[in-house]
């Protein structure tokens, strides 16, 4: 008997797990001298992060600084490093997902290989790590013809990777 209600209770247990997952993309565009970065994340672990539902991130009544507020927050979470030098990044915009539940968020960083100088890249990712305690954010970087995918967790918070040509 009591064998059959374990049987029974655990699946319903595990199919209420939380997963909390960001995916990042790294897109090196040649012609442009380009990196174009897209985050995908679930609005509602922002706003935990940020401990603030009152920007109402996606809805008509969205605060008018909650793109700053979303911009800064990534700038101190997610550092680019090139050749063990930061590489900042500058803002494109962001998009709503159709299911309301996702969103988007684009930033850019130009001339970005510096006439293919470029040879290794650190990247430091704790997006909702502070807040989530099985984040895991997933990053895709698409330099020339080489990808490479790194998961980033709370144990796991800064990767280095060699660029080849």
């Amino acid at each position: 008997m009591f064998k059959s209600l374990i049987y029974v209770i655990l699946p319903l247990i595990l199919s209420y797990h939380d997963f909390h997952v960001t995916h990042t993309t790294l897109h090196y565009n040649s012609d442009l001298d380009n990196m174009e970065i897209t985050i995908k994340f679930a609005i509602q672990d922002l706003e935990i992060s940020l401990d603030n539902t009152e920007l109402r991130i996606g809805t008509l009544n969205e605060k008018k600084s909650s793109e700053e507020i979303i911009k800064n927050y990534f700038k101190n979470h997610l550092n680019i490093y090139g050749d063990n030098k930061i590489i900042n990044y500058e803002w494109v915009g962001k998009e709503i997902s159709d299911n309301l539940h996702d969103i988007y968020i684009y930033f850019e960083i130009s001339n970005f290989n510096q006439n293919d100088k470029l040879k290794s890249l650190i990247l430091e990712n704790t997006i909702f790590i502070e807040t989530t305690h099985n984040q895991s954010n997933i990053v895709l970087i698409e330099f020339e013809d080489n990808d490479y995918n790194l998961t980033f967790t709370k144990d796991l918070i800064r990767q280095k990777i060699q660029l080849i040509r």
